[in-house]
Order: C-alpha cells, then structure tokens, then sequence
C-alpha cells in the first residue's frame, strides 16, 4: 500500500479524526484515551511469511493509552527503530518483546499482540505480494515484563485480564 491508501485505510478502521504526521495517525477517542498507528512500517521485512498464502506479512503498529499523542508516537517511533535494526531476526508479530523500549511512567517494557480494540478478526490488507495486519503494541512494567518471562505472554495475558489490570494506564 502507498501512504494514501494506508491513511485511508487507518481512517476507516479508527473512529474519531486523524491527525497524520510523517511517520504516524493519532486520534482521540474520548475518555482520556489516545491511538497511534504507525503509517509506513509495512515497508519493513520483519521475516514472516503466512503460511497458507505464501505472501510476506507485514505490520502496521498501533499502541492506545491514556497518554499525550506525541507520548505515543515516541513508543511507536522507538519499536519501529528497535524492529528495523534488527533486520528481520525480531519478528514484528503476537508474544514479541520488546525489553526496555522506552521509559514511559511506570512502563518501559512492549509486547505485540493481535489488537482488541476492534474484538475478533484482526484488520487487514491482502495485496498481490503482501499482507499487511495491525499489530497492537501493549506496555508493561518491569513486573509484568519478569512474569511474561518467567511464564510466558500468553500466562501474562491471562493473568492481566483476570486482575483486571488498566494497560491504558502507563502510572499503574
């Protein structure tokens, strides 16, 4: 996709207006709560093929909290420089981390996972060589960073939800 189509893309999936910069989207969702998408990390090979399809899968990022835009396009400026270095050995896809992204309130930690803003299937793109998903980047304290260590992403999950953690909360 070009940066038009992938604007147009971004806007039909976020509600409220966007405001594009160079490299992201921000919206205000109301409730304190702010999303930021990356526009353009789908040019970047982090290795992964689908399966079924064949075709390279590719990310756009999207991070939400209730936090400043700029706050959130730091976060997202930093997992795309951290991705790009790595040249395709740190997949941008669900139960990655990302140790010491940024220091952020109390959250200085990252883990990729299918977005839940939207519930259900996740949003994409299917092109002739390329599919492009949106991928939600979620922030952790370095507690909830050493149990999803110890125990994995999927046990942390699980664990947030049954306390009822606020992930939009960075100050938690």
């Amino acid at each position: 996709m070009n940066r038009a189509d992938t604007v147009h893309w971004i806007g039909q999936l976020i509600p409220g207006e966007l405001d594009v910069a160079e490299d992201s989207a921000t919206a205000d969702l109301g409730d304190g709560q702010t999303v930021a998408v990356t526009l353009g990390f789908a040019d970047v090979d982090t290795g992964l093929v689908s399966v079924d399809e064949g075709l390279d899968v590719r990310s756009e990022l999207v991070v939400v909290a209730r936090a400043e835009a700029e706050t959130l396009r730091g976060v997202l400026r930093a997992a795309v420089e951290k991705l790009t270095k790595a040249g395709g050995i740190l997949p941008a896809q669900p139960g990655t981390m990302l140790p010491g992204l940024v220091e952020t309130g109390s959250v200085e930690h990252a883990l990729f996972v299918p977005p839940y803003l939207w519930g259900g299937e996740t949003p994409r793109v299917t092109e002739e060589e390329r599919l492009t998903v949106l991928l939600q980047l979620v922030m952790l304290t370095d507690a909830e960073y050493a149990f999803a260590v110890e125990e994995g992403p999927g046990a942390l999950q699980q664990a947030l939800g049954e306390a009822g953690i606020d992930l939009l909360d960075w100050h938690r």
